[in-house]
């Protein structure tokens, strides 16, 4: 009675514990303070304290970063940031062999959720690509260079991390191969969820390599506004390769190597180049499946929960800067989901081995549950209060970015596709100009942010 006692105790702790947070709201909170600019001194410090007490530190930084951004507070937004980063180095990147593998016993007996936010490799990129704004718009123009460096360094760094993160999983495929009945459990259950995933695939344009040519793109444009107009130019032909029929794109490329092939330039002309980002990426959704599981000669349904993506509304599909039209550029939603696809055969192992332990622990703790069926009540309910997926994410990302390269005459008006203003400023025609424009949806205002130099 005493062991039963003490299993009691840690399910009904266990229950409490898998109930805490709802990431479902908490990604609409996020979603809500960035369109509707939350501000407030209150809302930061609440996430600061967050950060100080090591909670769920990337989660919080890239949204919270994002949202004082979108504030137009660079300084405060890059506190969150740095703090996100250092995470990354820290606490994943440097993950020592021990607490992995708490984290893998962890997760195989609840789900990802209890614990901390590892995020993907598409937000790596974007984390230090909106530093480098950031720095930009403080007229940091050497700290800017670091980061974009970074970014660029990330992308170089994509295939050897995604060959770390299947080394990562192995443990979970290493586990499931215990089981004797391994090839109807793993390999044909992961078959069957792998065919429905085919589905899901076919709306995006994936690829086998993960590249974010807006990293590439904003990088050579900060370089050009550095003066290093060789590598700016160097860098945009990498953008130009992949986008070779884009208007704006090609205007682009032949500004950057005129300017990289004279040896000193006369009367430089001045340049607007636009960046409209339009609407919000893709969010992870969870559904559920019940999977057969062949355990002691007995086939037995086990439910599952796997991640998926979930499209969100675009805005305005074009904005017209002094008249002229911007052209799309990247689709950040297949950025995202060649990710995701990229890593959903190890997503779907896992997913299928800490079933396959639950689903036994099951069956064993019935079979010795000889007096009330309490503890295999228990048993079943803390499995299905842990049964989800983990769906954090980083809200507020843009869906798709198109954009423009205007001559500077001294001004901005910006239109939508009907010719309604939406925005008007001069600016110093001697300087060239990075325009973001930022638009959640077409009934929420515009957010602008000028950089000059």
């Amino acid at each position: 009675m005493k062991m039963k006692s003490k299993i009691l105790t840690f399910i009904i702790f266990a229950l409490f514990f898998s109930s805490c947070a709802n990431y479902v709201n908490v990604n609409a909170n996020y979603e809500k303070a960035l369109i509707e600019k939350k501000c407030d001194e209150q809302f930061f410090s609440d996430n600061l304290k967050k950060i100080k007490q090591n909670d769920d530190v990337i989660y919080t930084g890239l949204n919270v970063g994002l949202i004082a951004r979108n504030c137009g507070d660079f300084n405060l937004s890059n506190v969150f940031f740095d703090a996100a980063e250092n995470a990354y180095k820290y606490d994943v990147d440097l993950k020592s062999t021990g607490k992995k593998a708490i984290n893998l016993i962890g997760s195989t007996f609840f789900d990802d959720n209890i614990l901390d936010y590892d995020g993907s490799l598409y937000e790596r990129i974007m984390l230090n690509t909106y530093k480098a704004l950031n720095f930009m718009s403080l007229n940091d123009y050497e700290n800017a260079r670091v980061e974009f460096n970074r970014a660029l360094m990330r992308q170089d760094k994509a295939k050897e991390y995604f060959a770390k993160e299947i080394e990562k999983n192995r443990a979970d495929l290493d586990k499931a191969k215990e089981d004797k009945n391994y090839d109807k459990n793993m390999l044909e259950n992961k078959k069957d969820i792998e065919e429905k995933y085919n589905s899901l695939f076919k709306e995006f344009n994936t690829t086998k390599e993960f590249i974010n040519p807006y990293a590439t793109y904003l990088a050579s444009i900060f370089f050009f506004m550095d003066k290093d107009y060789r590598k700016a130019a160097d860098l945009f032909k990498e953008v130009s390769v992949i986008y070779p029929k884009n208007l704006s794109i090609k205007k682009q490329a032949k500004i950057f190597n005129e300017y990289a092939n004279k040896f000193k330039i006369k009367n430089e002309k001045k340049y607007i180049f636009v960046l409209y980002e339009n609407g919000f990426s893709l969010s992870i959704d969870e559904f559920k499946l019940p999977i057969p599981f062949t355990i002691d000669g007995k086939i037995i349904f086990s439910s599952i929960a796997l991640q998926t993506l979930k499209k969100n509304a675009s805005s305005y599909p074009y904005l017209l800067v002094n008249n002229v039209k911007t052209d799309e550029f990247v689709n950040l939603d297949d950025i995202i989901a060649t990710e995701f696809k990229i890593n959903s055969p190890q997503m779907i192992t896992k997913a299928l081995a800490r079933a396959i332990v639950k689903t036994t622990i099951n069956i064993a703790v019935a079979k010795n549950d000889s007096d009330s069926g309490l503890l295999s009540f228990a048993t079943a309910l803390i499995n299905d209060a842990n049964n989800n997926a983990d769906v954090r994410s980083w809200r507020g990302l843009a869906k798709s970015v198109s954009v423009a390269v205007l001559d500077n005459k001294g001004f901005i008006t910006v239109n939508d596709e009907n010719n309604n203003l939406l925005f008007e400023q001069e600016i110093n025609k001697n300087k060239n100009v990075i325009l973001i424009l930022r638009s959640f949806a077409p009934y929420l205002p515009l957010n602008t942010s000028i950089i000059e130099r």
